[in-house]
């Protein structure tokens, strides 16, 4: 099965109106103010820190204790936890939303199920577990597909959230595709960034540099007054039956 074989692909709507993840999560969750949301993945913060921002409580957790504390510098009020999504341990309906940003393809396909029951069962009833994924094209993903290649585990994870709610574990509620444009300096910044969240791609850094400098110069666009990079993504809106 390949990308586009992906039953759970025909039932997304195609969305114009939204350009930026945060949009998405602001509509979800809305209002934001006082929301205790969970972070499956939180990496270094940076959607913490936007939700901390727009005044929502949020908690992260993350398998990597270097990005942990990262974020814990960067949103010092904000819990962090370090955990996966398979083993984290809260209150059962403990939040009020749950978001897994770019997350489930990093999640081994095995533990993909209970990671998906957990963030449910610590969801507070009827409110939204709200999964935000990459699909596997668009300029950014071209850039970056030198270095890491993540057609395999995207579609892996995207084959097991339909096996989950064929499964009848959850239940979608919504799910549509919208293209986000990704701001970039430069691309020594998206290999240094990329080779700082995972140093074994130093290596590989080093032999596909100037292939992703070309690729980056054929694809680089300005957008007012920035650069930007494109990246599909594709969003699931489930809660529990």
């Amino acid at each position: 099965m390949n990308f586009n074989e992906i039953p759970l692909l025909s039932f997304a709507r195609k969305r114009t109106d939204v350009s930026r993840n945060i949009q998405v999560i602001e509509e979800i969750f809305s209002p934001l103010k006082g929301k205790k949301i969970l972070d499956v993945g939180c990496g270094r913060g940076a959607l913490l820190n936007a939700l901390a921002n727009r005044l929502a409580q949020p908690t992260g957790i993350d398998v990597n204790k270097q990005s942990l504390l990262e974020a814990q510098r960067r949103c010092p009020q904000t819990e962090v936890v370090l955990a996966g999504a398979r083993d984290m341990v809260f209150v059962e309906n403990h939040f009020d939303g749950t978001v897994f940003l770019n997350t489930l393809h990093h999640i081994p396909r095995e533990e993909i199920h209970k990671g998906l029951e957990n963030s449910l069962r610590f969801t507070k009833s009827k409110h939204p577990v709200l999964i935000l994924e990459p699909l596997n094209f668009g300029s950014f993903f071209e850039v970056f597909k030198p270095l890491e290649d993540e057609t395999q585990v995207c579609q892996n994870a995207l084959i097991a959230l339909h096996e989950f709610i064929e499964g009848q574990k959850g239940r979608l509620l919504d799910a549509f595709e919208y293209m986000t444009f990704i701001r970039v300096s430069s691309i020594e910044r998206i290999i240094a960034e990329a080779i700082s969240v995972d140093p074994s791609r130093e290596k590989k850094a080093g032999l596909v540099s100037d292939e992703m400098t070309g690729l980056f110069n054929q694809h680089v666009q300005e957008q007012d007054g920035y650069k930007v990079l494109e990246q599909p993504m594709i969003a699931f809106v489930l809660t529990e039956f």
